[in-house]
């Protein structure tokens, strides 16, 4: 085996040497940045450092990938079937595991020539973690290469040290935060926005209550879902239970008699019914009331349960209106990690978590932190 240490400016300018000088056979052993020059230490120039290797005298895939391979393994292993035809049942399934051993080793090197991030064997099972909790290969060629660069091979085996640099990592991507403030001479207006059945009501009802109960502020409700009779009698219970006032408007120009109508509050929460994204009208109905409410926080709701390609769809289509994240449902899902993929995509903040039914309870504020351990999981991947 022939080893050899390529240096350059960026990883794609070391590659291409580490390809011109050993053919795409290579094996990459290690990869890691540091700064060359400089004084004392600052002003250096960052480098990338790849050490490959190449066998002297390689197998080729195309002698073991032969057409015959399957019938190959039917050659060994049916005589042995048939000699084992009378023997003790122990022999049979020694003999059932040699051949799903084998198939299973024909399927991996016929992927092999599939575009797929194949990564070292002690870090494929954090990469196989990221997928299960919803993160896109995009995303898990990110985080793992952000691993495999910072860490040394030998660090590769400590978990701790991986979930760290996997934590930090996605903390400093879900790093965008903002929360309600209360208005001081006049109400800060917040609008809750977003598609059918993400649980915007529930969430205003959390808000509202958070607000008046313990942080003891002055607070109004309105709606203006009168699509959903069920929506309109729920905020008006909460509003009840809570000592909040609830309106219900029917048009643009009633929502602005409203908000006139609580001028003194330091907080109106506005519930917007559920908008298909799909749908002109009733995308054009909803921007007819934001440009009558003129609110200060414009709070897309969506679901964590929602599949991250329609997820990014929603988001796309909301983000002209939008001002801050809310994601919903948190408590229903294992795949929480589709989120990272959306916000590695914008800069709005987020600005609360709901994690249940209970109001006001299941509801917090969002920090990098609970991001970080609702993508990640609260536990560690096995091997």
């Amino acid at each position: 085996m022939r080893v050899r240490r390529f240096v350059g400016d960026n990883v794609a300018e070391t590659m291409g040497k580490v390809k011109r000088e050993l053919g795409s056979e290579a094996v990459i052993l290690q990869t890691r940045e540091f700064t060359e020059g400089g004084f004392f230490g600052l002003f250096g120039k960052m480098k990338v450092e790849i050490t490959a290797a190449i066998e002297e005298n390689p197998v080729t895939a195309q002698k073991v990938l032969t057409p015959d391979y399957r019938a190959d393994v039917d050659k060994v292993i049916a005589p042995l079937a048939r000699a084992a035809s009378d023997s003790p049942g122990e022999l049979q399934a020694e003999l059932k595991s040699m051949r799903l051993m084998l198939e299973k080793m024909n399927r991996q090197m016929e992927g092999l020539g599939e575009e797929k991030s194949v990564w070292p064997q002690v870090l494929q099972r954090w990469a196989d973690h990221l997928q299960d909790r919803g993160v896109n290969e995009t995303m898990v060629k990110r985080l793992m290469g952000h691993v495999q660069q910072t860490l040394s091979p030998a660090e590769w085996t400590d978990d701790l040290q991986v979930y760290a640099r996997l934590e930090a990592n996605v903390r400093q991507i879900c790093g965008q935060i903002g929360l309600i403030q209360p208005g001081l001479d006049k109400p800060r207006i917040v609008a809750l926005i977003g598609p059918t059945g993400v649980g915007k009501t529930t969430t205003i009802g959390k808000l509202a209550a958070g607000f008046s109960i313990v942080d003891k502020r002055k607070v109004a409700l309105i709606t203006a879902d009168t699509y959903r009779v069920a929506a309109v009698e729920q905020l008006k219970t909460f509003g009840e239970i809570i000592g909040v006032p609830v309106e219900v408007v029917m048009t643009p120009s009633g929502l602005s008699e409203a908000l006139e109508r609580h001028a003194d509050k330091e907080l109106i929460f506005v519930d917007t019914a559920g908008r298909s994204p799909h749908h002109e009208l009733h995308m054009s109905e909803l921007r007819a009331f934001l440009d009558e409410a003129r609110p200060d926080f414009t709070m897309l709701v969506m679901s964590a349960t929602t599949q991250s390609a329609d997820q990014l769809r929603i988001y796309q289509r909301f983000e002209g209106l939008t001002t801050h994240l809310i994601f919903t449902k948190l408590d229903e899902t294992g795949s929480a990690g589709s989120l990272l993929n959306l916000l590695g995509q914008t800069t709005l903040p987020t600005a609360y978590l709901t994690n249940g039914q209970n109001v006001p309870d299941d509801i917090e504020a969002a920090t990098p932190y609970r991001l970080a351990r609702y993508v990640l999981g609260e536990e560690m991947p096995h091997a």
